[in-house]
C-alpha cells in the first residue's frame, strides 16, 4: 500500500500539472477522445480565431487610432492567437505519438525502484515544475493587468477628464476608438466579458502549451541520464548469460528512448517552426518601436516593450534548451558506451558494443520543421543576428534625426 501510494504521488508530483493543463486545453493524449477534450479544444480554437480575425479586420478597417504600445498588444495578440491554434490542434493530431510519451513516463514512475533513480527523476520533474509555475504566472501577470486596467471605473481614476465618456468604452484588446461611441451598456459589458476570456484562454494556451511540451520533455531527458548511469550494472554481475540479458534490455531502452525523442520531433517541428517564425516577427517590430520611442524618453513604454522582447527570447530558449537537452543526452550515450569495460567483457558481448556504439553517431536534433536545429548555439545565432538587425537600424534612426 505504502509503495503504491508513493507512486501515484510521484506521478501526481511530475504530471500532475500538465495532466490538468493538457485536460484543460483539450490536449491530454489519455483522454483526447472524451467529450469534456472535444468541447475544451473545440473552445480554445473558435475564441483564438474569432479574436484573431476579429482584431485584424478592425486593425485593416478603422486602423490604429490609439498608443503605440496598443498597436504592438494587437498585433501581438493577433499573431499568439493564430500560434495558439497550432499548438493545440498538432499535438491533437499527433495524440498517438504524445500518448507513447505519457504512457511511458507513468510507467517509468511505477517501475522505478531504485532511490538513486528515483531522485534522479523527480529532480527532472522539479525543473519542469519550476519552469511551468514561473511562466503560467508570468502569463498571467501581463494578462491579467490588461483586463483590470481597463475596467471603466479604474480608467475614470486615471483620467485627468473625469467627465470624459471615451474612458467608459476602454476594452482589454485594442484601442478605444475601436468601440462605437454609442453601443448599448449590455453589448458594451458582454463584449468586455469575451475579450477578457479571450485574453486568458490565449495566457493560458500560448504558454501552456510550451510548459506541457517542457515539461514533459525534461522527463524524457531524465530518462536517457538515467540509462547512462544503468550501463555500469550491466557488468557487475560476471555470468556472461545475465550480461547478455541485461545488455538486451538496455539496447531495447535506448531504442524506446529514441523512439520518444522522434515523436517528440514529429509533434512539435511545425509548432516550432510557427513559434519561431512569430517571435522573430514580435521582436522585429517591437524592437522597431522601441527604437522609434527611445528619444520620447517614456519610461512606461520603454520598459514594457522590453519586457515583452525578453519574454519571446525567453520562450525561443524553452525550446532551444529542450532541444539541447535531448541532443546531449542522446549523444552522450556513445562516450558512455565506449567508456565501460567493454575490454573485460568476453568477445561475444564486447562485439556488440561496436554496432551500439554506431546507432549513437546518428545524433538526434529538435529541429524548427525540419529547417532549423534548435539548440543553444543556434539560438545564440538568433539573437547575435537581432542584435546586429537593430544595431544596424539605431545607426538608420540616428542619421534620420
Amino acid at each position: 500500500m505504502y509503495e503504491k501510494n508513493r507512486y501515484s504521488s510521484d506521478i501526481t508530483y511530475a504530471l500532475g500539472l500538465y495532466k490538468i493543463l493538457g485536460r484543460a486545453l483539450g490536449i491530454w493524449p489519455l483522454q483526447c477522445q472524451d467529450i469534456l477534450s472535444i468541447f475544451n479544444i473545440t473552445f480554445v480554437v473558435t475564441t483564438q480565431l474569432w479574436m484573431s480575425i476579429s482584431l485584424t479586420k478592425q486593425l485593416i478597417m478603422k486602423g490604429n487610432c490609439g498608443a503605440v504600445t496598443e498597436l504592438v498588444d494587437v498585433i501581438s495578440l493577433i499573431a499568439c492567437g493564430f500560434v495558439t491554434v497550432v499548438k493545440v490542434i498538432v499535438p491533437r493530431v499527433y495524440h498517438t505519438e504524445m500518448n507513447v510519451i505519457v504512457n511511458s513516463a507513468i510507467n517509468d514512475w511505477k517501475t522505478v525502484n531504485n532511490k538513486r533513480y528515483r531522485l534522479i527523476m523527480l529532480k527532472y520533474a522539479y525543473i519542469g515544475r519550476v519552469v511551468f509555475i514561473v511562466q503560467m504566472i508570468g502569463a498571467y501577470a501581463a494578462g491579467f493587468p490588461l483586463i483590470i486596467s481597463k475596467l471603466p471605473f479604474i480608467m475614470v481614476l486615471w483620467s485627468n477628464d473625469r467627465n470624459d465618456s471615451a474612458s467608459m468604452h476602454t476594452v482589454p484588446i485594442g484601442p478605444s476608438c475601436w468601440v462605437s461611441s454609442d453601443i448599448s451598456m449590455f453589448h458594451y459589458i458582454f463584449y468586455y466579458i469575451f475579450q477578457s476570456i479571450q485574453l486568458l484562454v490565449v495566457c493560458t494556451a500560448y504558454i501552456g502549451a510550451d510548459t506541457y511540451f517542457f515539461g514533459i520533455a525534461m522527463h524524457v531527458c531524465g530518462q536517457f541520464a538515467l540509462l547512462s548511469h544503468s550501463l555500469d550494472n550491466i557488468y557487475s554481475n560476471g555470468d556472461i548469460v545475465i550480461q547478455k540479458h541485461e545488455l538486451s534490455l538496455f539496447i531495447k531502452r535506448h531504442k524506446h528512448l529514441l523512439l520518444l525523442a522522434n515523436n517528440f520531433e514529429e509533434t512539435y517541428n511545425l509548432i516550432i517552426l510557427s513559434q519561431v517564425a512569430i517571435d522573430t516577427l514580435l521582436i522585429c517590430i517591437s524592437g522597431i518601436v522601441l527604437l522609434m520611442t527611445m528619444h520620447t524618453r517614456d519610461l512606461v513604454v520603454i520598459v514594457g516593450l522590453i519586457i515583452r522582447i525578453y519574454l519571446v527570447y525567453v520562450q525561443l530558449f524553452i525550446y532551444c534548451y529542450v532541444g539541447e537537452q535531448l541532443r546531449t543526452q542522446a549523444d552522450r550515450m556513445g562516450s558512455t558506451i565506449y567508456n565501460c569495460s567493454w575490454y573485460n567483457m568476453p568477445p561475444k558481448i564486447s562485439k556488440n558494443i561496436v554496432f551500439m556504439i554506431m546507432r549513437t553517431n546518428y545524433s538526434f536534433n529538435l529541429t524548427a520543421g525540419k529547417m532549423y536545429s534548435m539548440n543553444i548555439e543556434n539560438y545564440k545565432n538568433i539573437v547575435k543576428t537581432m542584435a546586429s538587425f537593430f544595431s544596424v537600424l539605431r545607426l538608420m534612426f540616428i542619421e534620420n534625426e
